[in-house]
């Protein structure tokens, strides 16, 4: 057994055998050595979250201006109101003049009749902003789009 392989087989045994340097090592055995463990860094969004309580008719919220890359998450809350919200895109030039309705295989996808709170989109093109179009014949929901 040569010496780097020794050295490997006692720094093993040491991390194994010692509770308190196993739970704070900064390194890990890989098969080709050891390998620095680095904790992910989170940063948080740069735009600025788009918040409405619409009223009975229709209302265009918008436009959104997302960061790329990060997951766009819409919030729908409220009692006793109906209706049907839906996301879409628009260029930043339209600024929500035209709404391009989101599709999934050509199905309409974003559109909502009932509380809501999950991942609607990840922007990945530039130029192009997000829209809310609500269209509520009772109540006044609570909507918001954010990062």
């Amino acid at each position: 057994m040569n010496m780097l392989a020794r050295a490997g087989l006692l720094l093993s045994v040491l991390f194994a055998s010692s509770p308190a340097l196993a739970q704070h090592a900064t390194t890990s055995l890989a098969p080709a050595g050891f390998a620095p463990e680095y904790a992910p860094v989170v940063v948080a969004a740069t735009s600025t979250a788009l918040t409405a309580t619409p009223v009975t008719g229709t209302t265009m919220l918008g436009p959104f201006n997302p960061q790329l890359g990060r997951d766009l998450r819409i919030i729908i809350k409220g009692t006793g109101w109906a209706g049907t919200i839906t996301v879409g895109t628009s260029t930043k030039a339209e600024a929500c003049s035209t709404l391009n309705a989101l599709t999934v295989a050509g199905q309409p996808w974003g559109s909502y009749t009932g509380n809501a709170n999950e991942v609607v989109d990840t922007p990945t093109l530039d130029n192009i902003v997000y829209c809310v179009q609500a269209v509520i014949a009772s109540g006044s929901p609570s909507i918001t789009v954010r990062q």
